[in-house]
């Protein structure tokens, strides 16, 4: 009997460990489970790629790359909680603060240009030009075509512009809309996922350099993003915000398209504002404790 119950006991300790070691297993124990984020995430699907067992684990010129890019989705010492874990041949995503950031591209369309066409009169000036044999005619046809073709080339500018200020204004809804959602670590096995690390433990020591799993230090209380100050919105110039944040620490301008595009720092009463203009227009900000 005591033979049976031992048996019993072990095969119960085994079915524990291999459900532990799945997707499933790793799922339980971590989704909806709140942690800190130790350094700033991207504001993409992309997320941060950990390699456990590589040296170093971070590519931290490609991570700069993707913050640059994206600008950030959680900031660092910021509680967040753990939305989807999930297993792939090669990698274990471990999303934050979306409930499903997807596995594809990002869906957005290309840009397509389409040149002006030319007009019926301008493709008949130029047959005709070319066998016309009277030279003061001639000479006044050239004269026509030649204005038809400043007329097309300054439409080909204006359709340009057009499609460069949509561009701009459709990057920076998508920049705001992935900001406001989450971000997630990757860690990547390029030789296919080892049964190893489909284990908590194995999860928690490949990411202790960069996500705190402390449940008591996970708490919002000891990182909490100020309140928004009053009076901020987007639609804000610059002077507005000067009026509230005083004169900026820092400007880094750059151009989107035909647009003029700047991100201003802010330090006032403990916390700092980035605040994103467009052609002077507060299109965006982030607000945190420093």
């Amino acid at each position: 009997m005591r033979r049976s119950v031992s048996l019993l006991a072990v095969m119960i300790c085994a079915t524990a460990v291999a459900c532990a070691q799945s997707e499933a297993g790793l799922r339980e124990y971590f989704e909806g489970k709140t942690v800190v984020a130790r350094l700033d995430l991207p504001a993409s699907k992309t997320g941060v790629d950990i390699y456990p067992e590589t040296t170093p684990p971070l590519n931290f010129p490609e991570y700069g790359r993707r913050l640059k890019q994206f600008g950030i989705a959680i900031r660092r010492n910021e509680p967040v909680t753990i939305t989807k874990v999930r297993v792939n041949p090669k990698s274990i995503e471990f999303q934050l603060g979306e409930a499903d950031l997807g596995g594809g591209g990002d869906g957005a369309s290309p840009d397509v240009y389409v040149a002006a066409d030319k007009s019926p009169r301008e493709r008949k000036l130029e047959r005709d030009v070319e066998t016309e044999t009277d030279s003061d005619r001639k000479e006044k046809m050239q004269r026509e075509l030649d204005d038809l073709r400043q007329q097309r080339s300054r439409e080909d500018a204006r359709l340009r512009a057009a499609l460069a200020q949509m561009s701009a204004l459709r990057q920076e809804s998508e920049r705001q809309r992935a900001s406001n959602g989450g971000s997630r670590f990757n860690l990547m096995f390029p030789n296919g996922v080892p049964a190893r690390a489909l284990n908590p433990d194995y999860v928690i020591s490949a990411l202790k350099q960069w996500v705190d799993f402390d449940e008591e230090r996970s708490q919002p209380t000891t990182s909490v993003e100020p309140a928004p100050a009053a009076g901020l919105r987007k639609g804000m110039s610059e002077s507005e915000l000067q009026r509230i944040f005083g004169d900026p620490i820092k400007r880094e301008p750059s151009t989107m398209g035909d647009l003029h595009v700047e991100v201003l720092t802010f330090r006032k009463d403990g916390s700092t504002l980035e605040a994103t203009l467009v052609e002077g227009v507060l299109v965006r900000f982030n607000q945190w404790s420093d």
